[in-house]
């Protein structure tokens, strides 16, 4: 029985679920989640729906941004709640780091979608080196927030992680906090907000950008490389459990949702470079 857009009840529930780790994931660590939701995805777009590995991987890096825009926000707003706002540092490093996604979508608009599907797999697996030995570097004051260095670094994280079709909290976290010396709280709060910016801006050129490009068959729903189906049910349950994980980062500590989420970073990292596959896994 097809439920929603071609998709079974079964593969809705998954999304919402899905939807759901990766809004709680989101707030808690400052990140975009997106290791959860682009290799389902990819699996949603090749396997249940036909399209070709190639436009699969871009289809999921421009829907993986849009679903993390929604997410970010609660988060954002949830910190917000919990510990104030820096809002001088945010915009400082904010709107540079839209900038630097432009770029980095038009750089993704030339790649080939395999190499994409094979880069992010290899940063699954430095994402889950940095959740396993990152430490936060020492910091118990805001700094000033000089125009030029927040500048640069924010242009270049925002283009690094949009070619990599991350929401970017991988990165705009320790380029806060060990670049720009912003404490580890602040820094998880503002790259939470960032990513609505850069991400909103991502998944647009991606739409954009998708509409232009030649050949390749998109499933029903899409504009360009991005899928409305996908991102409304990933956003739907993402939002609610930015809240919590919002909340959860300032009453617990990470260090055990950290493990699983390394171990489970490894897994996806290994699929979808093939390193899996060519030990005879099919899982």
């Amino acid at each position: 029985m097809q439920l929603f857009f071609g998709l079974t009840p079964e593969l809705v529930l998954l999304l919402l679920i899905v939807g759901a780790a990766v809004g709680f994931v989101s707030a808690f660590f400052g990140v975009g989640g997106c290791f959860l939701m682009v290799p389902v995805m990819i699996v949603v777009f090749t396997d249940v729906m036909g399209v070709d590995v190639g436009v699969a991987t871009k289809l999921a890096f421009g829907t993986n941004m849009g679903v993390v825009v929604p997410t970010a926000l609660s988060g954002a707003y949830r910190h917000y709640r919990e510990a104030g706002f820096p809002w001088t540092h945010y915009w400082r490093f904010a709107i540079p780091v839209g900038i630097g996604s432009v770029l980095g979508s038009i750089a993704a608009f030339f790649a080939p979608g395999y190499l994409l599907k094979v880069l992010f797999g290899i940063m699954c697996i430095i994402g889950a080196y940095r959740f396993m030995t990152a430490r936060p570097k020492p910091v118990d004051a805001l700094p000033d927030p000089d125009p030029k260095k927040f500048g640069a670094a924010g242009t270049s994280a925002g283009a690094l992680a949009h070619f990599m079709g991350i929401g970017g909290g991988l990165v705009y976290v320790p380029v806060l906090n060990t670049v720009l010396s912003v404490p580890a709280r602040a820094a998880v709060a503002i790259s939470v907000a960032t990513m609505v910016i850069g991400s909103g801006v991502g998944a647009i050129s991606f739409a954009l950008l998708g509409s232009l490009a030649p050949g390749g068959t998109l499933p029903p729903g899409s504009i360009g490389w991005f899928s409305i189906p996908l991102f409304l049910l990933l956003a739907t349950s993402s939002v609610v459990f930015a809240q919590l994980g919002g909340k959860a980062t300032h009453r617990i500590s990470p260090k055990r949702l950290k493990v699983l989420m390394a171990v489970l970073y490894v897994y996806i990292g290994l699929r979808l470079v093939g390193i899996l596959a060519l030990l005879g896994w099919p899982y």
